[in-house]
Protein backbone atom coordinates (compact mmCIF):
# COMPACT_ATOMS: atom_id res chain seq x y z
CA UNK A 1 0.00 0.00 0.00
CA UNK A 2 0.86 3.37 -0.94
CA UNK A 3 2.18 5.88 1.50
CA UNK A 4 -1.42 8.35 0.16
CA UNK A 5 -3.25 5.29 0.54
CA UNK A 6 -2.01 4.83 4.35
CA UNK A 7 -2.66 7.69 5.08
CA UNK A 8 -6.29 7.85 2.86
CA UNK A 9 -7.42 4.77 5.01
CA UNK A 10 -6.40 6.29 8.33
CA UNK A 11 -8.23 9.30 7.57
CA UNK A 12 -11.44 7.49 6.76
CA UNK A 13 -10.96 4.96 9.30
CA UNK A 14 -9.99 7.84 12.34
CA UNK A 15 -12.07 10.59 10.75
CA UNK A 16 -8.15 12.60 10.33
CA UNK A 17 -10.27 15.94 9.19
CA UNK A 18 -12.47 18.30 10.45
CA UNK A 19 -15.38 20.32 8.85
CA UNK A 20 -15.31 24.23 9.01
CA UNK A 21 -18.46 26.42 7.18
CA UNK A 22 -18.35 29.48 5.95
CA UNK A 23 -21.76 31.40 5.64
CA UNK A 24 -23.21 31.97 1.97
CA UNK A 25 -25.14 35.50 2.64
CA UNK A 26 -28.56 36.80 1.79
CA UNK A 27 -27.29 40.36 -0.12
CA UNK A 28 -30.80 41.96 0.39
CA UNK A 29 -31.38 40.37 3.68
CA UNK A 30 -28.21 40.86 5.10
CA UNK A 31 -28.65 37.33 6.38
CA UNK A 32 -27.30 33.96 6.30
CA UNK A 33 -29.23 32.02 3.32
CA UNK A 34 -26.80 28.96 4.21
CA UNK A 35 -23.37 27.79 4.95
CA UNK A 36 -20.89 25.82 3.02
CA UNK A 37 -18.65 22.78 4.17
CA UNK A 38 -15.24 22.86 3.93
CA UNK A 39 -13.02 19.96 4.58
CA UNK A 40 -9.53 20.15 6.50
CA UNK A 41 -7.58 17.41 6.46
CA UNK A 42 -5.09 16.02 9.27
CA UNK A 43 -2.77 13.92 7.47
CA UNK A 44 -2.42 15.96 3.80
CA UNK A 45 -1.29 19.01 2.53
CA UNK A 46 -4.66 19.88 1.41
CA UNK A 47 -7.79 18.98 0.16
CA UNK A 48 -7.47 18.83 -3.48
CA UNK A 49 -4.43 16.18 -2.49
CA UNK A 50 -6.59 14.04 -0.28
CA UNK A 51 -9.48 14.00 -2.62
CA UNK A 52 -7.00 12.94 -5.70
CA UNK A 53 -5.82 10.15 -3.29
CA UNK A 54 -8.96 8.62 -2.48
CA UNK A 55 -9.65 8.97 -6.36
CA UNK A 56 -6.65 6.75 -7.22
CA UNK A 57 -8.24 4.32 -4.63
CA UNK A 58 -11.30 3.93 -5.89
CA UNK A 59 -12.36 5.34 -2.06
CA UNK A 60 -14.34 8.82 -2.70
CA UNK A 61 -17.20 7.62 -2.31
CA UNK A 62 -16.82 6.26 1.49
CA UNK A 63 -14.71 9.19 2.06
CA UNK A 64 -17.52 11.64 0.93
CA UNK A 65 -20.13 9.58 3.23
CA UNK A 66 -17.81 10.28 6.48
CA UNK A 67 -17.10 13.70 5.36
CA UNK A 68 -20.82 14.14 5.27
CA UNK A 69 -21.70 12.72 8.51
CA UNK A 70 -19.14 14.84 10.38
CA UNK A 71 -21.01 17.61 8.32
CA UNK A 72 -24.14 17.25 9.03
CA UNK A 73 -23.51 16.17 13.03
CA UNK A 74 -21.83 19.59 13.59
CA UNK A 75 -24.47 22.00 11.64
CA UNK A 76 -28.05 20.33 12.20
CA UNK A 77 -29.49 24.45 12.34
CA UNK A 78 -29.10 25.80 9.39
CA UNK A 79 -28.86 25.16 5.05
CA UNK A 80 -25.80 23.78 4.36
CA UNK A 81 -23.73 23.77 0.59
CA UNK A 82 -22.44 20.04 0.54
CA UNK A 83 -19.38 19.50 -1.68
CA UNK A 84 -18.82 16.57 -4.03
CA UNK A 85 -16.75 15.18 -6.44
CA UNK A 86 -18.54 13.59 -9.44
CA UNK A 87 -17.03 10.00 -9.37
CA UNK A 88 -19.69 10.22 -6.45
CA UNK A 89 -22.57 10.23 -8.57
CA UNK A 90 -21.24 6.49 -10.20
CA UNK A 91 -20.36 5.03 -7.21
CA UNK A 92 -23.89 5.54 -5.94
CA UNK A 93 -23.55 6.43 -2.08
CA UNK A 94 -25.15 9.37 -2.50
CA UNK A 95 -28.54 7.44 -3.34
CA UNK A 96 -28.60 5.20 -0.58
CA UNK A 97 -31.33 6.41 1.61
CA UNK A 98 -29.38 6.38 4.87
CA UNK A 99 -26.56 8.76 3.56
CA UNK A 100 -26.66 12.04 5.92
CA UNK A 101 -28.03 14.30 3.26
CA UNK A 102 -31.14 13.02 3.62
CA UNK A 103 -31.59 13.19 7.32
CA UNK A 104 -30.69 17.03 7.72
CA UNK A 105 -33.64 18.92 9.17
CA UNK A 106 -32.52 22.49 6.89
CA UNK A 107 -32.41 23.09 3.09
CA UNK A 108 -29.38 21.25 1.84
CA UNK A 109 -27.54 21.49 -1.63
CA UNK A 110 -25.45 19.49 -3.72
CA UNK A 111 -22.22 21.59 -4.79
CA UNK A 112 -19.79 19.68 -7.24
CA UNK A 113 -16.13 20.31 -6.79
CA UNK A 114 -14.54 19.10 -10.47
CA UNK A 115 -16.48 19.47 -13.67
CA UNK A 116 -18.39 16.19 -15.02
CA UNK A 117 -17.50 15.28 -18.61
CA UNK A 118 -19.93 15.84 -20.99
CA UNK A 119 -19.75 12.30 -22.02
CA UNK A 120 -21.22 11.60 -18.53
CA UNK A 121 -23.46 14.10 -17.68
CA UNK A 122 -26.44 12.11 -18.90
CA UNK A 123 -25.66 9.87 -16.09
CA UNK A 124 -24.90 12.41 -13.72
CA UNK A 125 -28.11 14.29 -14.53
CA UNK A 126 -30.26 11.15 -14.11
CA UNK A 127 -28.43 10.70 -10.42
CA UNK A 128 -28.73 14.24 -9.47
CA UNK A 129 -32.73 14.20 -10.85
CA UNK A 130 -32.93 11.40 -8.22
CA UNK A 131 -31.66 13.02 -5.33
CA UNK A 132 -33.34 16.02 -6.42
CA UNK A 133 -36.56 14.20 -6.19
CA UNK A 134 -35.83 13.57 -2.29
CA UNK A 135 -35.46 17.17 -1.67
CA UNK A 136 -31.92 17.81 -2.48
CA UNK A 137 -30.84 20.93 -4.56
CA UNK A 138 -28.05 20.68 -7.15
CA UNK A 139 -25.18 23.83 -7.35
CA UNK A 140 -23.60 24.45 -10.49
CA UNK A 141 -20.14 25.90 -9.82
CA UNK A 142 -17.90 28.72 -11.55
CA UNK A 143 -20.41 29.92 -14.13
CA UNK A 144 -19.07 31.75 -16.64
CA UNK A 145 -14.90 29.60 -16.96
CA UNK A 146 -16.67 27.63 -19.39
CA UNK A 147 -19.22 26.22 -21.88
CA UNK A 148 -19.56 22.92 -19.50
CA UNK A 149 -20.98 24.66 -17.23
CA UNK A 150 -23.84 26.44 -19.53
CA UNK A 151 -24.84 22.69 -20.47
CA UNK A 152 -25.05 22.10 -16.68
CA UNK A 153 -27.94 24.96 -16.70
CA UNK A 154 -30.30 23.09 -18.70
CA UNK A 155 -29.22 19.71 -18.03
CA UNK A 156 -28.73 19.45 -14.47
CA UNK A 157 -31.36 22.32 -13.83
CA UNK A 158 -29.65 23.84 -10.43
CA UNK A 159 -31.53 25.66 -7.48
CA UNK A 160 -28.73 27.55 -7.24
CA UNK A 161 -25.27 29.01 -9.38
CA UNK A 162 -22.25 29.68 -8.30
CA UNK A 163 -20.66 32.84 -10.18
CA UNK A 164 -16.95 31.88 -11.29
CA UNK A 165 -14.63 34.17 -8.93
CA UNK A 166 -12.74 35.80 -11.96
CA UNK A 167 -15.82 37.39 -12.77
CA UNK A 168 -16.18 38.97 -9.43
CA UNK A 169 -12.66 39.86 -8.64
CA UNK A 170 -12.46 43.76 -9.25
CA UNK A 171 -15.94 44.39 -10.68
CA UNK A 172 -16.44 47.76 -11.69
CA UNK A 173 -20.09 49.56 -12.39
CA UNK A 174 -20.29 50.32 -16.42
CA UNK A 175 -17.80 47.87 -17.24
CA UNK A 176 -18.10 45.25 -19.95
CA UNK A 177 -17.83 42.38 -17.07
CA UNK A 178 -20.42 44.33 -15.42
CA UNK A 179 -22.73 43.55 -17.96
CA UNK A 180 -22.18 40.30 -18.33
CA UNK A 181 -22.37 39.87 -14.95
CA UNK A 182 -25.63 41.34 -14.90
CA UNK A 183 -26.71 39.39 -17.91
CA UNK A 184 -25.89 36.28 -16.19
CA UNK A 185 -27.94 36.98 -13.38
CA UNK A 186 -31.20 37.48 -15.65
CA UNK A 187 -30.19 34.21 -17.54
CA UNK A 188 -30.18 32.20 -13.89
CA UNK A 189 -33.43 33.93 -13.27
CA UNK A 190 -35.24 32.83 -16.11
CA UNK A 191 -33.75 29.53 -15.27
CA UNK A 192 -35.19 29.99 -11.95
CA UNK A 193 -32.01 29.91 -10.27
CA UNK A 194 -30.60 31.83 -7.87
CA UNK A 195 -26.98 33.47 -8.17
CA UNK A 196 -23.82 33.63 -5.49
CA UNK A 197 -21.32 35.73 -6.12
CA UNK A 198 -17.66 33.64 -4.51
CA UNK A 199 -14.82 35.04 -3.57
CA UNK A 200 -15.73 38.45 -2.37
CA UNK A 201 -12.95 40.55 -0.63
CA UNK A 202 -13.60 44.34 -1.12
CA UNK A 203 -16.58 46.34 -0.47
CA UNK A 204 -16.13 47.58 -3.92
CA UNK A 205 -16.55 43.41 -5.13
CA UNK A 206 -19.42 43.54 -3.02
CA UNK A 207 -21.51 47.05 -4.47
CA UNK A 208 -20.67 45.88 -7.97
CA UNK A 209 -22.21 42.51 -7.29
CA UNK A 210 -25.50 44.29 -5.48
CA UNK A 211 -25.78 46.66 -8.41
CA UNK A 212 -25.35 43.68 -10.86
CA UNK A 213 -28.99 41.50 -9.31
CA UNK A 214 -26.99 39.24 -7.71
CA UNK A 215 -28.64 37.34 -4.81
CA UNK A 216 -26.17 35.56 -2.39
CA UNK A 217 -22.40 36.58 -1.52
CA UNK A 218 -19.87 34.71 -0.14
CA UNK A 219 -16.18 35.45 0.23
CA UNK A 220 -13.75 36.63 3.20
CA UNK A 221 -15.25 40.18 3.40
CA UNK A 222 -17.90 38.88 4.69
CA UNK A 223 -16.40 35.71 7.09
CA UNK A 224 -13.40 33.52 6.66
CA UNK A 225 -14.49 29.87 6.85
CA UNK A 226 -14.74 28.30 10.63
CA UNK A 227 -15.94 26.42 13.51
CA UNK A 228 -18.28 26.96 14.91
CA UNK A 229 -20.69 28.58 11.70
CA UNK A 230 -19.37 32.19 11.78
CA UNK A 231 -21.84 35.05 11.76
CA UNK A 232 -21.24 37.44 8.87
CA UNK A 233 -20.02 40.46 9.07
CA UNK A 234 -21.91 43.44 6.58
CA UNK A 235 -19.01 46.24 5.95
CA UNK A 236 -21.03 48.46 3.68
Amino acid sequence: MSDAAQRLAQTIDEKKFRIVYQPIVDLRKRAVFAYEALVRPELFKSPPEMIDAAVAAGRVGELGRSMRQMTMSNCQEHALFVNIHPNELSERYLVQPDDPIFSHPEELFLELTEAVPLSELDMSANVLREIGDRGVHVVVDDLGSGYSNLRYLADLKPKVVKIDRELVMGLQPNSRRFTLMRNLVRMCVELSARVVAEGIETTAELAAVIDAGVHLGQGYLLARPAFPPPAPIWPL
